[in-house]
């Protein structure tokens, strides 16, 4: 079986239960605010949009300001911020409505109300391009009428039998397909999401010995039983038995009551999940043995591993990695738990990109939690484990564990994983994940125990809107009819001018639950989001989303242009009726501010791409799925689930709706796709000709966990490729032989000691590696590697390993440093960051975005001489200027080298401290496509830092890419460099910071949060905290490495003296 066919083979139905009525607010809105003035909609949609906040001023932007006070954003705090020192809400003065306030719910069957009405909306003065808003080259509308007949007649297939697992491994009938009603039994039945009335716990013994086609018959009788008075017996009679192998300094899971009141403080909460607290008391956690959780999401899967790394720091007193998915994540993660850190003494440090010293410095006295990125923790195991020192983890959370099923980054977490299963360190690996599908296999390589649950801490019910209908998701159903309910027509009164820009009736969704409760609108792509919100903005009822907590939207707006540098012309029309858009297009600090804004209800629809799902903490009362697709490719389960998932999280209210928009062109493949089962995570490995598995051998053998076939073979066959090696038809022993050979001709190893002859169970190599080819016939050269022969890395292997790239790539490197090194420029910085860019360069050297011909031409144009240089050194003519300028593209033999160059220029730039926003509008780039730049290119210099210390002939390169390496991750003047060690702290807020007369860490580590909040405009209080707590983190580093190297001293001169006597 192919790997591609194993993907697409066969689907069943699946679905969780909760499915119940919409509830919806139809109340009229209030008075507007005394005072307020009639305003004309086309201040917010200028004619010209360059102009619009170059001369306008934002406190005029909005009438009635002044009779509303206390905005979130706003540099003055109200009185009740100063009445308390302090406060857990990210804007200590934000003024929330009160449960008494809250307007009631009525049915979504019931009539709308008249301020529901769009019939009035006039259209006229929107362009043609704004009306046709949605019949661009992003349309997903379908021009074939979609109803629920054509929904119910498209999906009504023979689904195939049975899922993926039940295919691979238990026989099975011949017959091609099974009937509907058939396939219904397994829906709710996932080992992820089905059991979703109780729990399931399994030790990885019994998942081991019990065969699949038992685990299905388990699984089809898990719902007959009655989960309020069953137990498992053997986990009952084990959490009896008394456990004394983990230190314990406490009553709350081994913890001191200290702590179980700064979290419940911290995450305001008065007690734990029935599940988590089920789960804290696992025979697994309490033996410390690898532990899979998987809950749908919003079901609380972050707190347990809060909990767990603490202990772990506290009571073992051993360090604790954490591996987040995303580098934004990370340094969310970092921020939250700097707090924690200062009040029970424990080190926090972020490892992305360019932060993160490998290895870290010892610490005697404070243990240390290291939240990384997949790629950076990788690199920090690598470097424990090259020290020596990799004991010093005691335990290893993985958030997102399905990302292990990800192409690139899959196989870097996958390798990182089996290195440390393989060290055999007493490591304790925790993963959790909300989806995955092979719950078995990933269970199997990691020797992992798995606890499933189906909770969710608030109901949520999903709908299907095929035109005008509405349908309900009913998954204990057994026939069509009964899973897809109807349950309304919905009917907006839309002019035919707006039923037109809206035929999927987006706004009267919106605004039946929007701007009383929030809502999310998943598109398939980038500018989709921006168009909808553009949409959106036009046609909700004008009144009702205007007037909704105007005073704080005006300070949202203006806390964007100054502190991020712009304020986007899109969301300057959207954010006045408290809509926005979010993707990876915007800075960090952009997407910061929005989500801020969103939580705290002042921006209360957010149109966003699949990505929102995966990472951040938005929940809504209501998600809509614009169309079910994901950039161009068809939604898979996952990803729907991810997405559902937002709706209805803890405090929002009682049920939480998601809505699915299908067109009649669809409706085959969301059938498809809701009856599958969940995706699989399989492993990458062997993708891209196997460059995964190359990398894990080059590192295991610089590592010296592995030095000859036997010890490899054991390695490879314990990591998640092995397990599916039978499914994916993939023969490991001969793949990692090909490996072996491929890395002995291109003389990346080298023999450890001399090869017996004649020795058995040995393989030829063909190599050329130290033999004189001119004297010796072919058959004499051969190299025959036993499995004992022991063998280790070339210096240009070690390299590789240490840069953590494939040996290819190294050489590729290798081979730009070494002519760059003939003329190389030092008059600026582009000479080194066109090496800098070579690093992470495809074969067009377009990755990310290719150059702009235009922009390109006009730019080397008015470049200096010294600049103009290293384009006449790459081959770059005036001949070839004109060319450019003639043909207005990018082509031909020096097309790799011009896409490298435009990234260079930018990155002069930015080197050069032009704000971002100028740069990316100079250069046609999206600020956070730039901002993305800047981190890949970061991250980029420190690996070639690490390859050049490998390499003698490189040794003048290591101080120059240093240095390039500290200014591109600060991007910072010098006198703020050690403010943005802060995390979280870019250019414009260490600017405010130093204005405000706090000019280095020990200023700002010294100060009060009510008194940083106070100097620095635009700073609440929880961020005010947060950085303050940061700097006293760095500073107890600092101390912890003088008192090390003070008590070095101190050991040295008693060990002189006592020799003296």
């Amino acid at each position: 079986m192919s790997r591609k066919q194993f993907r697409n083979k066969g689907s069943t139905p699946e679905y969780n239960v909760n499915a119940k009525r919409i509830c919806v607010d139809h109340n009229k809105p209030g008075p507007s605010v005394a005072g307020a003035m009639q305003m004309s909609e086309s201040i917010f949609w200028p004619d010209n949009d360059a102009s619009f906040f170059s001369h306008a001023k934002l406190e005029e932007l909005f009438s009635g300001q002044d009779a509303v006070v206390s905005a979130p954003f706003s540099s003055q705090t109200s009185n009740k911020f100063h009445q308390s020192q302090s406060d857990d809400s990210l804007f200590g003065d934000i003024s929330l409505p009160s449960a008494e306030e809250a307007v009631p719910r009525t049915e979504l069957d019931q009539k709308s109300p008249k301020e529901q009405s769009f019939k009035e909306i006039d259209l006229k003065d929107l362009s043609m391009a704004e009306i046709d808003i949605f019949h661009g080259a992003d349309d997903y509308s379908d021009p074939v009428v979609q109803n629920t007949q054509l929904f119910m007649d498209a999906i009504a297939f023979k689904v195939p039998k049975s899922p993926e697992r039940t295919q691979m491994l238990a026989p099975q009938p011949k017959e091609d397909s099974i009937t509907m009603s058939t396939s219904m039994s397994f829906i709710s039945k996932s080992i992820l999401e089905g059991i979703v009335h109780g729990t399931q716990y399994e030790t990885y013994e019994a998942l081991q010995n019990r065969s699949m086609l038992q685990a299905q018959q388990e699984l089809a009788a898990l719902d007959q039983l009655d989960w309020q008075t069953q137990a498992f017996a053997e986990f009952e009679s084990a959490k009896d038995e008394p456990d004394n192998s983990f230190p314990s300094k406490g009553d709350f899971y081994g913890l001191p009551d200290r702590v179980k009141n700064l979290i419940f403080e911290h995450k305001g909460i008065k007690s734990l999940y029935e599940w988590q607290d089920e789960c804290l008391n696992l025979p697994a956690i309490r033996k410390r043995k690898n532990l899979i959780y998987a809950l749908p999401t919003s079901g609380g899967k972050t707190l347990v591993a809060e909990i767990l790394m603490l202990r772990e720091l506290l009571c073992r007193q051993r360090n604790v990695l954490f591996i987040l998915p995303y580098v934004s994540i990370v340094q969310e993660k970092v921020s939250a738990m700097s707090p924690f850190a200062i009040a029970l003494d424990f080190i926090v440090d972020e490892y992305t990109a360019g932060k993160g010293k490998c290895p870290p410095q010892p610490q005697r006295k404070r243990r240390s939690l290291f939240i990384a990125s997949i790629e950076k923790g990788a690199v920090l195991m690598d470097s424990l484990i090259d020290a020596q020192r990799p004991h010093e983890i005691g335990l290893v959370v993985v958030d997102e564990l399905h990302l292990i099923g990800e192409r690139g980054r899959g196989a870097t977490l996958e390798a990182f994983l089996t290195k440390v299963m393989f060290l055999n360190a007493n490591i304790q690996i925790v993963g959790m994940s909300a989806t995955i599908g092979n719950l078995n296999e990933i269970s199997a390589f990691l020797n992992a125990d798995v606890y499933t649950r189906g909770f969710r801490p608030v109901e949520l019910r999903e709908y299907i809107k095929c035109g005008h209908d509405l349908l309900e998701i009913n998954s204990a159903g057994q026939t069509l009819e009964e899973i897809f309910v109807p349950q309304r027509t919905v009917s907006y009164n839309y002019s035919p001018a707006v039923e037109r820009a809206d035929p999927d009736h987006l706004a009267g969704l919106i605004s039946e639950c929007a701007p009383e409760h929030c809502c999310l609108v998943f598109c398939p792509t980038r500018k989709n989001c921006e168009n909808v919100a553009l949409l959106l903005s036009r046609i909700v009822p004008k009144q009702k989303f205007f007037e909704h907590r105007q005073s704080e939207k005006a300070d949202l707006m203006s806390a964007l242009d100054k502190m991020c540098g712009i304020l986007s012309p899109v969301l300057a029309k959207t954010l006045p009726y408290g809509i926005a858009y979010h993707h990876s297009g915007l800075t960090t600090d952009e997407r910061k501010y929005i989500e801020t804004a969103y939580r705290f209800g002042v921006i209360t629809v957010i149109c966003c791409t699949s990505t929102l799902a995966a990472g951040v903490n938005l929940p809504a009362k209501r998600v809509i799925i614009r169309a079910p697709y994901v950039g161009q490719e068809f939604m898979t389960l996952c990803k729907y689930k991810q997405m559902v998932g937002r709706a209805g999280r803890a405090g929002l209210g009682e049920a939480g709706e998601s809505i699915l928009i299908t067109q009649s062109k669809d409706n085959f493949l969301v059938g498809q796709m809701l009856f599958s089962p969940m995706d699989k995570a399989l492993s990458s490995l062997d993708q891209l000709d196997a460059v995964g598995l190359q990398s894990l051998i080059l590192s295991v053998i610089g590592l010296n966990l592995a030095d000859c076939r036997r010890d490899l073979n054991r390695l490879v066959n314990s990591t998640l490729l092995a397990v599916q090696a039978g499914a994916l038809e993939i023969a490991v022993d001969e793949l990692v032989l090909r490996i072996l050979r491929d890395m002995f001709k291109n003389k990346v190893l080298q023999l450890r000691e001399t090869v017996p002859k004649g020795k058995s169970n040995s393989s030829d190599i063909m190599t050329t590696q130290d033999i004189n080819q001119s004297n010796r016939s072919a058959s004499d050269r051969r190299l025959l590697i036993s499995q004992s022969t022991r063998f280790q890395l070339t210096n240009i292997g070690r390299a590789a390993f240490k840069a953590g790239i494939d040996y290819k790539r190294a050489f590729a490197i290798h081979r730009e440093l070494q002519q760059a090194q003939q003329q190389l420029i030092l008059t600026s910085y582009v000479h080194l960051l066109y090496l800098v860019v070579c690093f992470n360069s495809n074969e067009r050297g377009d990755e990310m975005f290719p150059a702009d011909a235009n922009i390109l031409f006009r730019e080397y144009t008015s470049l200096s001489t010294q600049t103009q240089a290293l384009f006449k050194q790459l081959g770059f003519t005036e001949a070839h200027a004109a060319r450019l300028a003639k043909t207005q593209s990018v082509q031909g033999p020096l097309a790799l080298q011009l896409n490298r160059l435009y990234k260079v220029l930018i990155l002069a730039d930015v080197l050069a401290l032009v704000p971002l926003p100028s740069v990316a509008s100079k250069y046609n780039v999206e600020r956070g496509t730039l901002q993305q730049l800047i981190s890949q290119c970061t991250a980029a210099a420190s690996a070639i830092v690490r390859l050049c210390e490998q390499i003698d002939e490189f040794w003048c390169y290591r101080p120059l890419f240093e240095r390039i390496n500290q200014k591109m991750d600060r991007c910072g003047t010098l006198e703020l460099e050690s403010l943005l060690e802060l995390p979280a702290v870019k250019i414009n807020r260490a600017k405010q910071l130093y204005a405000a007369g706090f000019k280095t860490i020990e200023d700002v580590a010294k100060t009060r949060p009510i008194a940083l909040v106070k100097a620095v405009e635009f700073m609440p209080l929880k961020v005010a905290t947060e950085i303050i707590s940061a700097a006293k983190i760095i500073l107890m580093k600092k101390l912890d490495h003088l008192e090390e190297a003070t008590e070095a001293l101190k050991s040295c001169l008693c060990t002189s003296e006592s020799q003296s006597c």
